[in-house]
Parts: structure tokens; C-alpha cells; sequence
């Protein structure tokens, strides 16, 4: 533990000074977990701390390997664990740290170790409230991929969004995705690529040149080689995520992936979307919106709208505000309060 604590102290505190300048007047607290023997250990990080804090979970990895597997392999396994809440909330170990290391309103950024990349952690409660309501939450794959972010994108900061692209079911086989991004088109008064419009062409040239790119549509995940993983474009052409680390640069502060969990019961979910929100963030996007499971088309396209809405309309809001802000209202309508509707939704990246 004392060797892996230097490695720490070196990887994330370096990072401090510049978490603390970013942040101006907003406290972040990084959290990042890792494997001790048979047990899960929690970093934690913040500017005005000498040294990071650690705390070793009373929490079993295998035990949490077989728990996610088992509940999180799919979007009903998900539905059904939002109805036995006990067994969620068994969980609520893994954030606990943050009661005494944090303060509500303080940005958390998660950075996950193996299976808890699959765990929507702030829908898991510090004290009585769920993490989400009381601070805004964002991840990053590790802390490398961070200080990539925050040093490649100085001023990440979206503001409000003034360049948009929304795309929309590059198959024609998905209304609801065409449906998504001509609202969201129509709320910035864009017109938005649909069906033949969706190419690699129109995608490739909008990563570079716009503020926020929107994504609607399908995934397609290759277990052999998850290069070749990437979304459907019109004309069954796939962006792969080798295609986007090969990219010059990604102009965009926000790419989105809405819908893309098809086939999640084939996998582990988020498996395709990891390998993605990679991609992009080392091709410099600074923040990307991903969901870990497949969520009801009404309860989605609410979601996505007072997300931009809170973008849109709010002077000088971070956009994991912004995502804090959605998914608080998704959470007051009753029929969507169970996590399965809210949770799915996570920021990756740089959180301004």
C-alpha cells in the first residue's frame, strides 16, 4: 500500500495544482479505485490536501465481479435490480469515503477499476441522498486519460454551445434516434443529419469543426478486436474507434452517444461505449455523454432536452451541471424516479 500510494501521490497529485486552478471557486475531488489482494482500495485526491487519503473497502473484488455480471448484463437485469434496492444499495461502501472528503456541491470525478466501470457509482447513496443529488459527478478511465484532458483542452470550458450537430438513425430503423435529433436540432434551430445524411463525411467533418456533436443511433461492438467497434453510418459504413484515434483532432468540447447499447445482452454493457468514450477523448474531445444500458425512448429524449435546455440557459454552467441538473428533473417524474430510467447517463472526461 505504501509503494502504491507514492505511485498516487505522483499520478494524481501532480494533477492537484491544476484541478484547483480549473475549478477556480469549485472544490474537485477525485476518487480513484483500485485492487488490493482480494479487496478494492479508494484514492482520494484534492488540491488543498498534502497527500492523497486511502481507504481499503470491506469490499470483495469477486464478489463485485460476480455482482455486476449477474445485474448488469443488460437493460432488464437493470430494470430488476432497481426493484430490490437492499441489494444495490449493499454497494453504497464504494462511495462512502466521500461523507467526510467532500462537501455537497464539490464536482466529484470518478476514475473506476474493472467491473465498477459498468456501475453507475452516483447512483449509490452518502448518507440518505443519492451521490447524483448531492454533487455533480463525472468519470474519466484513468488519471492519465485526465491530465491528457485537461492539459490537450485548456479552455474546455462549453459555455453556451454556439456550433451544434445532431445525427440521427444512419439506419432509417430507429425513429426515436431520428426523432431525438430533430428536436434537439430544431431547440439549437439546426437542421439535423438524418437516415443518408449520416456519413462519414458529415460526422468527420462536424468533429472538427463544431462545439457539440450528438450521435443517435446504433453501436456495433467487435469482441475480437475492439478497434474495430464503432457506430453504424448510413450505407452499413462504421466509424470505428480505430478510425477516431487515427483523427488529427476532435474540434468538439461535448460528443454525445445516445442509443448505442444495441445487443448489450451479448457483452458486459458499456464495454463498446468505454472502448468509444476512449477514443474520442485521446483524439481530444473533452467530455463525452455516454448511457451504460439501453433507457426508454420518453425517458431519453426528456433527459437529452433539459440537458441542453440546462447548457443552453444557464449563464456560465460546467457541463456536468448541466448533467446533474437532467438528471434531477428525470428523477421528479414519478414514473421515471426508479434508477434504471436516470442512472444510465455519465459525463467522461473533462467536466467544465
Amino acid at each position: 500500500m505504501e509503494l502504491r500510494g507514492r505511485q498516487a501521490r505522483t499520478t494524481v497529485c501532480g494533477l492537484g495544482d491544476g484541478v484547483g486552478v480549473i475549478a477556480a471557486n469549485r472544490r474537485v475531488v477525485l476518487l480513484e479505485y483500485v485492487s488490493v489482494a482480494d479487496r478494492i482500495a479508494v484514492f482520494g485526491v484534492r488540491a488543498d490536501w498534502e497527500q492523497p487519503q486511502v481507504v481499503v473497502l470491506d469490499v470483495d473484488r469477486l464478489d463485485l465481479s460476480l455482482f455486476v455480471a449477474a445485474n448488469f448484463d443488460s437493460h432488464r437485469s437493470v430494470r430488476d435490480l432497481a426493484d430490490m434496492p437492499e441489494l444495490w444499495h449493499a454497494y453504497d461502501l464504494l462511495v462512502q469515503p466521500l461523507a467526510s472528503w467532500s462537501d455537497p456541491g464539490d464536482i466529484i470525478c470518478l476514475v473506476p477499476y474493472g467491473p465498477l466501470h459498468s456501475l453507475p457509482l452516483h447512483a449509490l447513496r452518502v448518507g440518505e441522498a443519492y451521490l447524483i443529488e448531492r454533487n455533480p459527478v463525472t468519470y474519466v478511465p484513468s488519471v492519465s486519460a485526465l491530465q491528457h484532458s485537461l492539459t490537450a483542452r485548456p479552455g474546455a470550458a462549453l459555455e453556451a454551445p454556439r456550433r451544434t450537430a445532431f445525427f440521427g438513425d444512419s439506419q432509417r430503423n430507429l425513429p426515436h434516434a431520428a426523432a431525438e435529433a430533430a428536436m434537439l436540432g430544431d431547440l439549437f434551430g439546426v437542421e439535423a443529419y438524418l437516415g443518408e445524411k449520416v456519413t462519414r463525411q458529415s460526422v468527420g467533418q462536424a468533429l472538427a469543426t463544431v462545439d457539440v456533436v450528438h450521435i443517435a443511433g446504433h453501436a456495433r461492438f467487435d469482441p475480437v478486436d475492439p478497434l474495430e467497434s464503432g457506430l453504424q453510418l448510413a450505407g452499413g459504413d462504421v466509424l470505428t474507434a480505430s478510425d477516431i484515434f487515427g483523427m488529427p483532432r476532435v474540434q468538439a468540447s461535448l460528443v454525445t452517444l445516445s442509443g448505442c447499447e444495441t445487443g448489450v445482452s451479448h457483452y458486459q454493457p458499456g464495454d463498446e461505449l468505454i472502448g468509444l468514450t476512449r477514443a474520442f477523448l485521446y483524439a481530444r474531445a473533452a467530455s463525452v455523454l455516454v448511457s451504460l444500458w439501453s433507457v426508454a425512448d420518453d425517458s431519453t429524449s426528456f433527459f437529452m432536452r433539459r440537458f441542453y435546455e440546462h447548457l443552453m440557459h444557464t449563464p456560465g454552467v460546467a457541463k456536468v451541471d448541466a448533467l446533474q441538473a437532467a438528471i434531477l428533473d428525470t428523477m421528479e417524474v414519478p414514473t421515471w424516479r426508479s434508477l434504471h430510467h436516470w442512472a444510465p447517463f455519465v459525463m467522461v472526461g473533462d467536466w467544465r
